[in-house]
């Protein structure tokens, strides 16, 4: 299974990532009638058939990105952290237990630019800290404006990512398509 969507970085800031179609909604001012035009926003999404597995909002922290253990990965450049969030009003299968919070290590896909990769943390305890799900994310970008982000469910085990350079290539074709 994959899923797709695109974050856009919201203006004035440098490390809030809003997911693209929710861009309009956020620039409400008025908190009552943005809450409103949020509720109508999922509701139309849950008729079209739309599953988000991500929150609305997302944060990639390039800048002192927390160190992380020598693993198979620690070879590879780790180049931002993603953090997340769910809101009350957002549904999704990786929000489970409080407090239901997204993240990964962002690396470096070798030989590209534009590509990196990670695998989803969530918190499957009240309470704990976020644990691998086993889902490989991959990070489309020409320079950390606008990020598209594609989930492969079961890709990735602790340690290792299967085929990524296949995945990144499937990913790379549709990239260019869009």
């Amino acid at each position: 299974m994959m899923w797709e969507a695109h974050y856009i970085l919201k203006s004035g800031t440098n490390a809030s990532y809003i997911w693209a179609p929710f861009a309009q909604v956020d620039r409400i001012a008025d908190a009552k009638a943005r809450k409103e035009a949020t509720a109508e926003l999922i509701a139309k999404n849950r008729r079209e058939g739309w599953k988000m597995l991500l929150p609305f909002r997302l944060y990639f922290i390039q800048e002192d990105a927390a160190p992380v253990a020598f693993t198979g990965r620690g070879t590879r450049k780790k180049v931002a952290q993603l953090k997340a969030h769910f809101t009350t009003c957002e549904e999704s299968p990786y929000k489970i237990a409080k407090p239901y919070k997204v993240c990964t290590s962002v690396w470096e896909v070798p030989g590209t630019k534009c590509f990196f990769y990670g695998t989803i943390g969530i918190n499957l305890v009240e309470g704990t800290k976020p644990i691998d799900n086993g889902d490989l994310v991959i990070f489309h970008t020409a320079g950390w404006k606008d990020v598209g982000i594609y989930i492969f469910k079961g890709l990735a085990k602790p340690n290792e990512v299967a085929s990524l350079q296949d995945v990144v290539a499937f990913v790379e074709s549709i990239a260019i398509r869009g």
